[in-house]
């Protein structure tokens, strides 16, 4: 078989043929030892741990978002109900290991990096390690975690006296996001998840491409395939701004209500929605406690001042009275609302539902910023929202959106820039690790012998 040309259905198929054959890929005097712990059978839940000698990290502690919010709908939300259900990551093929661990090193703020941490962090008697903004959000989320440390990007922490963990600045998403790059006697272990490289950001540096140039000697690339079956490059955040003010300023909008909603977590977004809305003349108002929480954790580590410039609302359960006034006079105002993805408790369908003051009136103008994760509860649970919103007459606009995840040649570039030995797909079902593989087989590596395949459960020796 030519790998250099091989797609990646035929990827799939080799690994499902050779299931035996990539379950372990071991060298006569193991130095490193890659634990698949979350990320590798689907797009979140995202966990790994290295193992080096005597020594042993954890990058992330995600959950897997769509398991998670059926827990949370159902009001379920305990460790052992999350474990049972599959919703955060299974540590059992580490517990011999556990002792070893000594550090906890999260990339950046998105749940399923972030998540679980409130639930499993404690297991581990070493600190949690990430950017200021990430940690905020940590704090928010769980009031029980001890000893955190706080790292800026394109800074180095010392694990121990054999391991650093050096945090490169990557866009993405949400701020602060970070490619780690675990640097071992051995080499390099480069951590490459949830980033593009937006030349035009909204918020914060650019992807740190020059540090990236000069790593030297990366034994690993384990590679975010989110976007690897996507044959495209992924575009600035600024796109998603202008796709936006096509919308907001081009568009009869006089006289309705309108209504943004996107990830609550999308800083850069959620300031181009504030600007966008002041530009027509109207005052941004934002709703939703998940909203509220990020952005109080964007201005105290002085990401955004969104406070200085838009109302913030929490709990529009509680803000009754207020909503009334602004419903009144719905053409004044712009409300940028958690639900884009159909939550049941979010405040979208919390108005589509006339469970609060605010109404949707027919020809209200109803923009999705966000795209739908491919999962089968977040997709019925939007299903059922549009369908409502197509009752109520509003006018929708959907996939305003660009993605904070590199595609196929972004990931050509990665390549090309780290050089890596050996390269593991991650963050992705096997349809995306096929496509990452593929890829990887486009540029000269070799599946089963310099890329690997794995699922969750499995262990990378190398």
């Amino acid at each position: 078989m030519d790998k250099s040309v091989v797609n990646y259905n035929a990827y799939g198929a080799y690994f499902c043929n050779n299931y035996k054959i990539l379950k372990v890929v071991a060298a006569s005097h193991t130095m490193i030892n890659i634990y698949a712990l979350g990320g590798y059978n689907e797009v979140g839940k995202n966990m790994t741990c290295i193992e080096v000698d005597n020594e042993a990290v954890i990058l992330d502690m995600g959950l897997y978002m769509d398991r998670f919010i059926a827990v949370q709908e159902r009001g379920e939300m305990n460790f052992e109900t999350l474990k049972r259900e599959d919703a955060i990551p299974d540590e059992r093929p580490i517990e011999k290991i556990r002792k070893k661990v000594k550090a906890i090193i999260v990339t950046h703020a998105h749940l399923d990096h972030i998540g679980a941490v409130k639930w499993m962090a404690s297991h581990y008697k070493c600190p949690i390690v990430s950017t200021p903004y990430a940690v905020e959000v940590m704090k928010k989320n769980a009031k029980n975690l001890d000893n955190i440390v706080r790292v800026n990007v394109n800074s180095t922490y010392r694990i121990s006296k054999n391991m650093t963990a050096e945090f490169i600045n990557v866009t993405h998403s949400v701020p602060q996001a970070s490619i780690i790059n675990i640097e071992t006697k051995y080499g390099g272990i480069l951590y490459g998840l949830d980033y593009k490289n937006d030349n035009h950001p909204t918020i914060g540096r650019k992807t740190n491409i020059k540090k990236l140039k000069r790593l030297e000697n990366t034994r690993l690339l384990i590679a975010d395939s989110t976007n690897a079956d996507e044959e495209r490059k992924t575009f600035s955040e600024n796109i998603a701004k202008e796709m936006l003010r096509d919308i907001m300023m081009g568009m009869e909008i006089e006289g309705h209500g309108l209504f943004l909603t996107t990830f609550s977590s999308h800083m850069a977004r959620l300031k181009s929605m504030l600007q966008l809305s002041k530009a027509i003349g109207r005052k941004p108002v934002f709703i939703g406690r998940s909203m509220a929480d990020y952005i109080a954790a964007a201005e105290e580590t002085g990401i955004v001042n969104f406070s200085e410039e838009a109302e913030i609302i929490r709990s529009p359960s509680r803000a009754e009275k207020r909503l009334s006034q602004m419903n009144r006079k719905r053409e004044e105002y712009a409300f940028i609302v958690t639900g884009g993805l159909g939550e049941k408790n979010a405040v979208l369908t919390g108005i589509v539902d006339e469970k609060f003051a605010l109404k949707i009136e027919p020809q209200d103008f109803v923009i999705f910023s966000c795209e739908t994760i491919p999962t089968p509860t977040i997709q019925a649970n939007r299903s059922v929202l549009e369908q409502k919103l197509h009752r109520k007459g509003a006018r929708l606009f959907k996939d305003v959106h660009v993605s904070g995840h590199a595609a196929r040649e972004d990931l050509r570039d990665l390549i090309k820039i780290v050089s890596p030995e050996q390269i593991l797909p991650a963050h992705g079902d096997l349809k995306k690790t096929a496509a990452m593989a593929s890829l990887a087989g486009e540029m000269g590596y070799e599946l089963g012998k310099n890329v690997h395949i794995l699922q969750n459960g499995q262990m990378l020796s190398i």
